[in-house]
């Protein structure tokens, strides 16, 4: 039987992409160490739960009107009650939110980081991202978006002027996509994605998570 011309060609293509693709890792075409450190030791004072202080860092690359977030999101942050079976991993590492905004598909995405990040100035970021999650579902139908950040504001005690004012500024702004481009640079394409000590954890399940997160010494 004679090889088929179109066949051997897709083999060759195959084991050149191959061959090309392996030079491309070798030289570097993972993500820059700079930019892994960078995931390891960069820990917001107003995005940093758990320990501060911890020795490992568990990141998260997030969007608030994702559902896959809001599961993660509720299920780790639960461990911060003392009565929790699990808190004992919130003493052995720090968590720290990184903003990711998927708005090619999530249309309030950009606008509840800003709100989030301006009450991040404020002290409440944590307040905030729970009750942006419990709220999740309306955000897809919901009229008037500004108005119901205000009375979010309002209900958390916020300076509903300064709350306002710093949603619109340009250097809060900027670091939403400051996180948004260091995620990207990371190799991130979904949410939520965790790093955990610089290190990519690709498609965990919450259990899975815990389990690795209780097995850190």
């Amino acid at each position: 039987m004679k090889n088929n011309p179109v066949i051997l060609s897709i083999i060759a293509a195959v084991i050149l992409f191959g061959g090309l693709y392996g030079v491309y890792m070798i030289l570097g075409g993972g993500p820059d160490e700079a930019l892994i450190q960078k995931i390891k030791v960069d820990r917001p004072a107003e995005r940093t739960m758990w320990n501060p202080k911890a020795q490992h860092t568990l990141a998260v690359f997030s969007d608030h009107q994702c559902p896959a977030c809001k599961i993660f999101h509720e299920y780790l942050a639960a461990f911060e009650d003392v009565k929790n079976a699990n808190n004992a991993v919130t003493k052995k590492s720090s968590f720290v939110f990184h903003y990711f905004p998927l708005y090619q598909i999530h249309e309030q995405a950009f606008p509840l980081a800003y709100a989030a990040e301006a009450a991040a100035r404020q002290g409440k970021f944590e307040e905030i991202t729970k009750r942006f999650f419990a709220d999740q579902t309306q955000f897809t139908t919901m009229k008037n978006l500004d108005a119901y950040l205000v009375g979010v504001a309002k209900d958390l005690g916020l300076d509903v002027k300064k709350f306002t004012a710093d949603r619109n500024d340009k250097t809060l702004q900027a670091i939403i996509q400051n996180d948004l481009s260091l995620g990207e640079s990371l190799g991130v394409n979904s949410t939520p994605t965790f790093f955990l000590d610089g290190e990519k954890l690709d498609s965990v399940a919450p259990a899975d998570l815990l389990k690795i997160l209780k097995d850190l010494k």
